[in-house]
């Protein structure tokens, strides 16, 4: 019978292959990931850099509105402006200024915000003013007063305007009846130096009004941003030329704030982009390299040597020819070839029987990791108790001792009835009494079909004597108090035993409760709880669970599943 032919895949086509895709695909996520980050820079940087103009404009007309709000009262409250809208004598014209001014001056003592006003009365013939000197200098106050003498009888009321005055732009706003105006004056922030802090960049700033180009006119008129501002309603962002433009409106006084920010290519790269797209660069040519030594030193090789092994195999050549590589690994593989066919099943035998004796040999280990300074302890306690002649105390802890190294010494047990387990605690319980003279006292409640369930060998004492070795309670006379819970657990997945030990110390400290809950290979602390934890991956796999917390003292639960033996 002629036998079915299989259709096997060339591995040197196959790794070709493979490597084609799998750069391809390594490629198109490195291009995408360069595109989402790049993106992502750019809309955050947006994003910042637009907040940064809203956020001021928002403050400045929180400001304008203040004083908007101080003026309004003023002006319709305030007997001494009322009294300045009718021309009067002198005298009691000069005592209504006067009284005007002082309540005024008082309003700008208030908000820092409010920089200086201005009264015009008696027909606007007459002007009495006062600044803020600290921001405003006596030049610039007697220019804004030249100015705004022209504007007293076209200013209709209640409207703001920009001055600007060399380098400061000064928003005014006027509360015009009759024969009376005031002026309140509010010096525009420098707004570069706020979008810079904001924004951690530092933009040219150009400010645009009803009356014309307020701060830097030349850019401006280069960018045509009186247009542009002209088609937006509140703010606007906007890429033009080789600049990046962010625009806000103060709709009180119809001013635009604009942030123009030159692009370059730290603008729309950061330096982890930038190596980013090297990186990517590199990669293209480092994949045509790689084709080519694939090709050369892997791909010819595994053909020669996929050759040599059909001629052995159909008999037609028993000696392996030199293989044409460069490497050393592959002369040893065509060197070792025939030898490795012959030895592979003896090979196999070996591992299997050298994991078995690696594993009973480290549960040997587990078992019989002794504490040696317990028993130096014990010995000294019998060195004490001969010299004060206590015999009969002697005798109980010579007994207690022999009982527990010949439970410890269960090298061929790796499980014992929970009985037997118990009583081992106790008697280690019985022997504090003469090795610390600690006052301790143990606490027992069990199913009672958990007493012939089979645990590990010191499943129970370990947590026993984590409490006696570590739990604090303040006064050495104070019982440290344990208590051991076992009850058996019935469930569909099958059955368990949830063995439970408390104490009434003062807990398990974080970094040991952040380990011991956490790997069982990377525990270096607490090397009872660790072995007991390994002992039990080793015979029960991932069946057996733990839980350790501080619950009034140190908590300790382990849940082990039924060994069919």
């Amino acid at each position: 019978m002629k036998k079915e032919k299989h259709h096997y895949l060339y591995l040197n086509r196959t790794v070709m292959l493979i490597v084609m895709v799998g750069y391809s695909s390594f490629l198109v996520l490195m291009l995408l990931m360069d595109w989402y980050l790049i993106r992502k820079y750019q809309m955050e940087n947006a994003k910042t850099n637009q907040d940064a103009i809203v956020s001021y404009t928002e403050k400045t007309q929180n400001s304008m509105d203040n004083i908007d709000r101080q003026l309004s009262e003023i002006f319709i409250n305030d007997k001494d402006f009322r009294a300045l809208q009718k021309m009067q004598e002198s005298l009691v014209e000069y005592s209504h200024a006067y009284e005007l001014r002082e309540t005024l001056k008082s309003r700008m003592m208030i908000d820092e915000n409010f920089n200086g006003f201005y009264i015009f009365y008696h027909g606007y013939q007459k002007v009495w003013y006062h600044v803020d000197g600290n921001k405003i200098d006596a030049v610039h106050a007697r220019n804004l007063r030249e100015f705004l003498e022209t504007q007293t009888k076209d200013d209709t009321g209640r409207n703001w305007k920009a001055v600007s005055i060399k380098d400061k732009i000064y928003l005014v706003i006027c509360f015009r009846r009759e024969n009376a105006c005031l002026y309140g004056v509010y010096i525009l922030p420098d707004a570069k130096t706020a979008v810079s802090e904001s924004s951690g960049k530092n933009p040219e700033i150009v400010v645009l009004s009803p009356e014309g180009i307020l701060q830097n006119k030349e850019l401006a008129l280069k960018l045509d941003l009186t247009r542009e501002a002209e088609k937006h309603v509140d703010s606007f962002s906007k890429r033009i030329a080789r600049y990046q433009i962010y625009g806000s409106r103060i709709p009180n006084a119809d001013i635009w704030i604009c942030a123009v920010y030159p692009l370059n290519i730290w603008t729309l790269l950061n330096v982890q982009q930038l190596l980013l797209l090297a990186l990517t660069g590199i990669s293209v040519l480092a994949v045509v390299f790689m084709r080519l030594f694939i090709r050369n030193e892997l791909v010819r090789p595994l053909r020669q040597l996929t050759d040599t092994m059909n001629f052995i195999r159909n008999g037609s050549n028993s000696e392996i020819p030199s293989l044409a590589c460069r490497f050393f690994e592959m002369q040893e593989v065509n060197d070792t070839l025939g030898e490795m066919v012959h030895e592979l099943k003896k090979q196999k035998l070996l591992v299997y029987e050298e994991i078995i004796e690696k594993q009973k040999a480290q549960m040997q280990y587990l078992q019989l990791q002794l504490k040696p300074h317990f028993y130096l302890n014990g010995l000294k306690t019998l060195n004490a108790l001969a010299m004060e002649g206590h015999t009969d105390k002697m005798q109980e802890l010579i007994l207690n001792l022999s009982v527990h190294l010949r439970y410890l010494l269960q090298a061929e047990q790796e499980l014992v009835p929970l009985k037997m387990e118990l009583n081992f605690v106790e008697n280690y319980v019985n022997m504090q009494k003469h090795v610390t003279g600690r006052p301790v006292s143990c606490e027992i409640s069990k199913d009672e079909e958990a007493e012939e369930w089979m645990v590990p060998v010191l499943a129970v004492q370990t947590f026993v004597e984590n409490s006696v070795k570590y739990a604090r309670l303040g006064d050495c006379n104070v019982t440290l108090e344990i208590q051991i819970g076992a009850s058996c657990l019935y469930t569909e997945e099958g059955n368990f035993l949830d063995l439970v030990v408390q104490d009434n110390g003062q807990g398990y400290p974080e970094d040991i409760l952040l380990e011991i809950n956490g790997d069982v290979s990377t525990g270096t602390k607490s090397v009872g709880i660790n072995n007991i934890k390994r002992r039990c991956r080793i015979l029960y796999g991932e069946r057996a669970e733990y839980s350790f917390n501080n619950c009034g003292g140190a908590l300790s639960e382990l849940v082990i599943p039924e060994r069919v033996q």
